[in-house]
């Protein structure tokens, strides 16, 4: 009986016999002679042995590096070797996102990695089929190093044993591509030290941290990669500037995912008459655009659409888990949080928080801050096909409705603590905010998604919804200058205040959109908005918003450098504001008058004016700092420079305690000013960065500390 196997440490011999006996216990492997005596040489068949493995797959033709990712990968195996162990690498990312291309092309590009081998095994774990079993994978893996099939245990446990004692004295790659779970990874970790293992898996596999895995993101290509893959798998010349702006709304519109992106180019240049321009108008169309992908690859033979893709994963989901991802569709806003899924979903938020990291672990949604997370453009369209198709129309109004409720009384809850002086309060609901600087830091936060629910809200006839939700955004541009973003939102506001025939909710709008057309220096669009609200309130002879709206109009004249005209504007509102007794509103116009006066150089009424201002804000702490930045310039320009920087002083303590970005620039500006009036400029140039690194881009006062800045030298 003859047996041969080049692979030694399987050989086991049974222990030497004192009798003569000719027995052999246990398995046999290698070269095995059973004869009674031998006379002579003897001579064996010899079999050339089988050859060292090279199983991995070609790299891609065609490839845009990612130089920090193959820096990650080569600095994690260089740390393990140099540690005396194996390197363990995972890299993970949504479907599409070149994963395996990453992996395939770092080993080839380090063949010295495997010096006994290189080892492939597809683990399907998002494949249509079962997964790879185990069992069979190892069976593969002795296989391909000389084992035959006959020899190989049958028990997971030991084939497992087999091979890590198989490969303890070797150096070899593995990569294990597609992995499902951690679970199925393990197990075919190989023995010894030195070896190279790459796992790739739409699941981060962070149990494999505990066999010393480094995890690897793999995020989509930004736009100017996507556009290099594209000309790179079209084959095409470069194009025209207008070409090359469509490619680079291409690689955008295809979220830069690469199989999406080489589906593109590739069915591009394929067609005579296509043009770039062509493709982008083809897939701008949202709600089309993965049945356009899809049909794209199934024109040129792509064997798994993006689509199936992102099926593949949907339905490895638990029911639960499937139900939230795709009622996650239903927010209109880029953020989403335990808040948004406990809303559309009716679940608890500790629920929704599982449920959350869960789907970031399978990547179909990435988690950019603590709690915070967001879909992939592509993923969205996606989501929103799964929740047409499965959830009814009675779901849907119910979830969104819940989820404006929640998010307009929120609005409208920080922003009675911010502004108490401004309306009624809010209902109580939780998270109940304590203090204004978590009511701001709370509207900051999640001001796109209000924004996202303001705009929905218009379109789908839930106008009182809209109302609601703009509250909250007023506070943002009053403290943090977020003119764009108050104009995204209110602006569909006013459609909606239009549509319920609301003449107080659209006259109060008109007055607001004004005071931001002045901030961005849209003065006819400002007197327009200003002139239509005064005719509102005229109308209703509601007098205190008659006199608001003329203090507006004086603001407007002041911002845009019309200071006589601003005082005769503002000494209008405040004899209005005599007449009425709006005290609060009188205080405003009295702080403009203040700031007007100063303007035309007569600093003495304006300290009355400011004086008289003070003691009528007392519950309202942002415009008392206001007021009080004002008097630090007027008690300047009136050689009072140390009263000046106490008011200052206490202005910047309230403003950073509110999180007022803009007025603790302000604060910092009149700090400056006063540091600049006593000839201390270090200090006038520290005082005048703090507050450029605060004001907006749009902010005039930027432009004016920037000009002291410069006047420094």
């Amino acid at each position: 009986m003859c047996q041969r196997s080049n692979v030694d440490p399987f050989r086991h011999t049974s222990p030497p016999h004192a009798q003569t006996t000719n027995h052999i216990h246990g398995p046999v492997n290698g070269t095995v002679l059973q004869v009674g005596s031998v006379h002579g040489n003897v001579h064996l068949p010899s079999s050339p042995p089988p050859p060292e493995p090279r199983q991995l797959p070609a790299p891609p033709a065609v490839y845009v590096d990612q130089d920090s990712l193959t820096g990650e990968i080569r600095a994690a195996v260089d740390q393990a070797h140099a540690e005396k162990r194996n390197a363990l690498v995972v890299v993970t990312g949504p479907a599409g996102v070149g994963k395996s291309a990453l992996a395939t092309r770092f080993l080839h590009e380090h063949p010295q990695l495997g010096t006994h081998g290189h080892f492939f095994i597809d683990l399907q774990g998002f494949s249509p089929g079962p997964p790879t079993d185990p069992h069979q994978a190892l069976e593969r893996l002795l296989h391909s190093l000389g084992m035959d099939r006959e020899s190989v245990p049958t028990e997971l446990g030991a084939r497992a044993a087999w091979w890590r004692s198989a490969t303890a004295a070797l150096r070899v790659v593995l990569l294990l591509d597609d992995a499902l779970s951690a679970a199925q990874a393990r197990v075919l970790l190989p023995g010894g030290t030195g070896h190279t293992v790459v796992v790739t898996s739409r699941v981060n596999l962070m149990g494999l941290r505990f066999d010393g895995a480094t995890i690897v993101r793999v995020p989509p290509l930004n736009t100017e990669q996507g556009v290099e893959l594209l000309r790179r798998s079209s084959g095409t010349p470069t194009p025209d500037d207008e070409g090359q702006a469509a490619m680079r709304n291409i690689a955008r519109l295809c979220g830069g995912l690469p199989v999406a992106l080489c589906t593109v180019a590739i069915a591009e240049s394929s067609e005579r008459w296509s043009s770039w321009t062509r493709v982008e108008n083809d897939l701008r169309d949202a709600q089309a655009r993965l049945a356009r992908l899809n049909s794209i690859g199934e024109r040129i033979g792509v064997e798994v659409s993006l689509r199936g893709a992102f099926d593949l994963s949907y339905e490895s989901l638990p029911a639960a888990q499937a139900r939230t991802y795709r009622r996650l569709a239903w927010h209109p806003g880029p953020e989403i949080t335990t808040l948004v899924a406990s809303c559309v979903t009716g679940h608890s938020a500790a629920e929704c928080e599982e449920t959350l990291r869960n789907l970031a672990q399978q990547h179909l949604l990435t988690e950019h801050g603590r709690g915070r997370y967001r879909f992939h453009d592509l993923l969205r369209l996606h989501a929103e096909e799964k929740a047409a198709a499965h959830e009814t129309d009675e779901a849907k109004d119910e979830g969104v409705d819940g989820l404006m409720r929640t998010f307009a009384e929120l609005s409208v809850a920080a922003d009675t603590v911010l502004r108490p002086y401004a309306g009624p309060g809010a209902s109580g609901i939780t998270p109940v905010f304590t203090d204004p600087a978590q009511a701001a830091v709370w509207l900051d936060t999640e001001k796109d998604n209000l924004v996202g629910l303001v705009e929905l809200a218009a379109r789908h006839d839930r106008p009182r919804h809209a109302l609601r939700l703009v509250e909250g955004l007023w506070p943002l541009f009053l403290h943090h200058g977020q003119a764009l973003l108050w104009l995204r939102a209110g602006t569909p506001a006013i459609r909606a205040a239009r549509e319920l025939g609301d003449e107080t909710a659209l006259g109060r709008l008109l007055n607001k959109r004004a005071l931001v057309h002045s901030h961005l220096s849209r003065v006819e669009e400002a007197i327009a908005d200003l002139e239509a609200a005064e005719r509102i309130w005229l109308g209703k002879q509601e007098w205190k918003r008659v006199a608001q709206t003329r203090q507006r109009r004086g603001i407007l004249a002041f911002q845009n450098q019309h200071h006589q005209d601003a005082v005769a504007f503002l000494q209008e509102a405040l004899a209005a504001d005599e007449h009425t007794g709006g005290e609060h509103n009188k205080a405003v116009t009295l702080f403009m008058l203040g700031r007007a006066h100063l303007a035309t150089r007569s600093p003495e009424k304006a300290l009355g004016c400011l004086e008289r201002a003070l003691p009528l804000l007392d519950d309202d702490a942002y415009n008392r700092a206001r007021v009080r930045i004002a008097l630090g310039s007027v008690l300047m320009a009136l050689s009072q420079p140390e009263r000046a920087r106490r008011e200052a002083e206490a202005a910047q303590a309230e403003m950073l305690k509110r999180g007022s970005v803009s007025g603790q620039g302000k604060a910092w500006e009149v700090l400056g000013e006063i540091s600049e009036h006593q000839g201390d400029v270090p200090a006038a140039r520290a005082a005048y960065e703090s507050a450029m690194k605060l004001l907006s881009q749009g902010d005039p006062a930027r432009r004016r500390v920037q000009g002291r800045l410069d006047g420094l030298g």
